[in-house]
């Protein structure tokens, strides 16, 4: 994640309603959770999960 992208979560996480990544982190957060209650889910990669899914709803595209 650049550090854009890190400082846009940060903000989400402090100041939820003012956040320009809001829908981002609220999208992002409801999938991770679908993915983290299933019972093919590897600890390891909810983290990483996530951070892609933000990445990809906030900027509209994933980097590699």
């Amino acid at each position: 994640m650049n550090e854009k992208m890190a400082l846009g979560l940060v903000k989400v996480l402090r100041q939820p309603h003012d956040a320009e990544y809001g829908e981002a982190f609220e999208r992002a957060f409801e999938l991770t959770k679908t993915y983290a209650g299933s019972a093919s889910a590897q600890a390891s990669s909810i983290p990483v999960l996530f951070e892609k899914l933000f990445e990809l709803f906030a900027t509209g595209y994933s980097q590699q």
